[in-house]
Formats: structure tokens, sequence, C-alpha cells
């Protein structure tokens, strides 16, 4: 069991990283896809432990299966110490299809998009999905505000935001990368 709740956080990373990256970079239904992990988030993702990559390797040929029926032929190597998952194209008409409904991630990227945001515009964008959330002003060289919504079940990660002289910038980041950042 502990397993399958492992496949199903990374499954639903990569669906929602693939995703961000269409609303940015727009939809092409012909393209692969790929990013990449280290072991420290994929250890944190599947509930693991492993202390090496191979490891974590042999066991991902597992996750392969778990996903082919909706990711297809996902495929995953090592590639210069990091894991490079790369999403066939009807995995990626998948995740397209399947995310359609994530409205508070089209319209938070759609505002981005323009580098023409304020932090007050931001806070519309969340507020019009919950009254429910936090916005902390942060001492970080990497970021100046972290929102995100107190019910993981709307959106489970913390936006941080940088403003200066060219714009507004966002890093979206799970509560893992959050904290090592914030521990660096």
């Amino acid at each position: 069991m502990k397993e399958e709740i492992g496949f199903k956080e990374l499954e639903k990373n990569i669906e929602t990283t693939i995703y961000e990256g269409i609303l940015k970079l727009g939809y092409n239904p012909d393209e692969a896809l790929s990013i990449y992990y280290d072991l420290d988030l994929l250890n944190y993702l599947l509930q693991k432990d492993f202390i090496h990559n191979i490891q974590c390797l042999d066991h991902l040929q597992e996750f392969i299966t778990y996903v082919n029926p909706r990711l297809y032929n996902i495929d995953i190597l090592l590639e210069k110490g990091r894991f490079k998952f790369t999403v066939p194209k009807e995995g990626i008409a998948y995740i397209y299809k399947e995310n359609q409904n994530n409205n508070f991630l089209t319209e938070l990227i759609k505002l981005v998009k323009t580098h023409n945001f304020t932090l007050e515009d931001v806070l519309a964008v969340f507020g019009h999905y919950s009254n429910e959330f936090v916005c902390e002003e942060m001492n970080n060289s990497e970021f100046q505000y972290v929102i995100y919504f107190k019910d993981s079940n709307i959106d489970k990660f913390k936006y941080c935001f940088s403003f200066d002289e060219m714009g507004g910038y966002y890093h979206r980041l799970l509560d893992y990368s959050f904290n090592r950042i914030m521990e660096e």
C-alpha cells in the first residue's frame, strides 16, 4: 500500500509539473516532454530512503508499469546524476486533458506570464479560490513572499514570489523543496 501512495504522489507531481509547463509554453500534441528529479525529492515523493540512484532506478521500473495506462511508455533514465523522466506525446495528451479543470493554476499562470503584475494581483487570484490562504513576507535572497492555500486540496504548492524593476517572478515548490531552501 505504501508503494501505491508513493507512486500516486510521484505521478501527480509529474502531471502538475508538466501541466504547469504546458500552461507557460503552450500545448503541442506532437511533443514528448522531460522533467528532472534529484534522488532526495524522489525519496520524499515515493516515501523511500534510497541511498543510491541505481536502487531508486530499479524501483522506478515498477512505477513505469503503474503509470503506463495513463502516461504510456514513460522513459526514466539517469542523466548527469539526476533522473530524467520523459513522457511521450500520448502521456502529454492525457495530462493536458485531465488537468484542464485546474482553473487556479491556469489563472495564475496567465497572470504571471505578463511579468507585469503586483502582489495584490496575485492575492486576488488566490482569493478567487479561497479566503483561507497564507501570505508571508520572507527574508530570503530567492524570493520576497510565500503564498499558499491553507487547504492543500485546492493546491498543495507554495508559491514564492519576487518583484523588481523587471516585473514579478515566481517559484512553485512542494513543502519539501521550500523547507530545504529555507534551511540554506
